[in-house]
């Protein structure tokens, strides 16, 4: 038996093929939508993918279950109660199927959704490892809250009983394989990094879930602390249950000329500017996103451009496009229009408009609140990260909820805009310059931690 995991770090996940040499079968466990990587470790193996199985139905990715169900011919299996509206097989608790000398058997382990699952491995009679999507993960558990504030502590009750009912008696040799990882938006409690496999006994004596062993103990932790999450998620388990289009492959952008691109913005496209946020402060296309491409691309991307519109890309280099593209088929951002041909300099060269965003530093920044009146200082970063330290005076908005309170924010003050680095406040300094603010400042370096490192005035909680 082979086990070997496909990191998707966009997403913060995990997903796994597993599989038998020994019978020429494998099965792709909570695949991604570019499943070239699931079928070129099958090829690797010597081996074909059967199934398709799925965990959940996800709020985070779009599933790659129907991609791979079209072009390898497999089967999707999935919780019953999960309801999905293409062909599956319909998997119920204590279900069994082969794949050679071991076999898959299903727990039913709600908690993170209602018709959440776990696949155990069983080599000769022995449970060996489990795949537990966000049941259990390494140093925490997926949050209950994702199906709305009402419901949350019903799933938190059935995430204890998961948990301490089910997942902790297993023996603690049993290895750990988790669909969500540290740093994931699905993520409670969680650690930021971490080697997976992990096991029942390191759980056991180190997530705080296995030692909040009182049902309302638990319950009143597993809601605690929950932050924000990405506006695109509301759309991700519908598609899921649905089923997605079938893209055929990793999708490749079309080269389209300045005078093209400029058309099609003037028609509702978007262009997302995805170079790094100090050159787009520079100088950039009229109405942008800046989005810079790095491992969180597609996140902030599905926080923050409208879903559902078509896309241009501008990117810092040709060779990111296909990572790009990934990143972006996976939350189904899929109306790619293309790339702009030639970049900024393209642009400016067909004599098209650019415009910059006012850039500053910590030092400036003082310099600016010290004056009265002063200007709107706007803290976009998540809401836990400003009650532990910010700016005093400075306005919470988080970033992913910034356009929705536009409407409130007054257009006569200047607004400057702070996060931890720099990259977030380029990216509301676009929100505000598409909303057409022209008095709006970006604080590229230093951020909020230089603010605190040189002793500036520091407030915490609301104040």
């Amino acid at each position: 038996m082979f086990i070997e995991t496909v990191r998707i770090q966009s997403l913060s996940n995990n997903s796994y093929v597993v599989g038998s040499e020994q019978s020429g079968q494998c099965a792709v466990i909570d695949p991604a939508r570019d499943i070239d990587q699931y079928t070129n470790i099958a090829s690797s193996h010597g081996v074909r993918i059967v199934y398709a199985l799925e965990t959940h139905l996800h709020n985070d990715f779009i599933s790659g279950a129907r991609e791979l169900a079209a072009q390898t011919g497999c089967q999707v299996g999935s919780s019953a109660s999960g309801g999905l509206l293409y062909p599956s097989v319909r998997l119920q608790d204590d279900d069994t199927f082969a794949l050679g000398e071991f076999r898959l058997r299903i727990l039913h382990t709600p908690g993170h959704t209602p018709e959440s699952i776990s696949f155990m491995v069983e080599e000769q009679g022995e449970i060996t490892a489990v795949f537990t999507g966000g049941a259990l993960m390494l140093g925490g558990a997926a949050r209950v809250d994702l199906l709305g504030s009402r419901v949350a502590p019903y799933l938190a009750r059935w995430l204890h009983q998961t948990i301490h009912g089910k997942l902790l008696k297993l023996p603690d040799s049993v290895q750990i394989y988790p669909t969500h990882g540290g740093g994931s938006f699905c993520s409670a409690a969680g650690p930021g990094g971490g080697e997976i496999p992990t096991s029942i006994g390191e759980e056991r004596e180190h997530n705080p879930f296995a030692a909040h062993t009182e049902e309302e103990d638990f319950v009143k932790f597993a809601l605690t602390g929950l932050g924000s999450y990405p506006s695109y998620y509301r759309y991700m388990a519908d598609i899921n249950r649905r089923g997605p289009d079938v893209l055929g492959g990793v999708p490749r952008l079309a080269s389209l000329t300045p005078l093209s691109a400029r058309s099609q913005l003037d028609e509702n496209t978007i262009l997302v500017d995805a170079r790094p946020q100090s050159i787009f402060n520079e100088e950039h296309v009229p109405g942008s996103f800046a989005v810079p491409f790095g491992d969180n691309f597609s996140t902030w991307v599905g926080w923050i451009v409208p879903w559902g519109q078509p896309l241009i890309l501008l990117s810092p280099d040709s060779s990111h496009h296909d990572a790009m593209v990934r990143q972006l088929i996976r939350i189904g951002y899929d109306r790619l229009n293309g790339y702009l041909a030639g970049g900024i300099d393209g642009w400016k060269t067909s004599g098209l408009p650019v415009e910059a965003a006012d850039g500053i530093d910590v030092d400036t920044l003082k310099e600016l609140w010290g004056q009265t009146p002063g200007p709107m200082i706007l803290d976009v970063r998540q809401r836990n990260e400003y009650h532990a330290g910010h700016i005093q005076g400075a306005l919470n908005i988080e970033l992913g909820e910034l356009q929705e309170h536009l409407d409130g924010l007054p257009r006569e003050i200047p607004v400057i805009t702070v996060c931890a680095s720099g990259m977030r406040a380029s990216v509301a300094g676009s929100i505000l310059q598409r909303d057409g603010r022209e008095n709006v400042q970006v604080v590229g370096v230093g951020g909020t931690q230089g603010w605190i490192d040189r002793g500036f005035p520091v407030a915490t909680g609301d104040e």
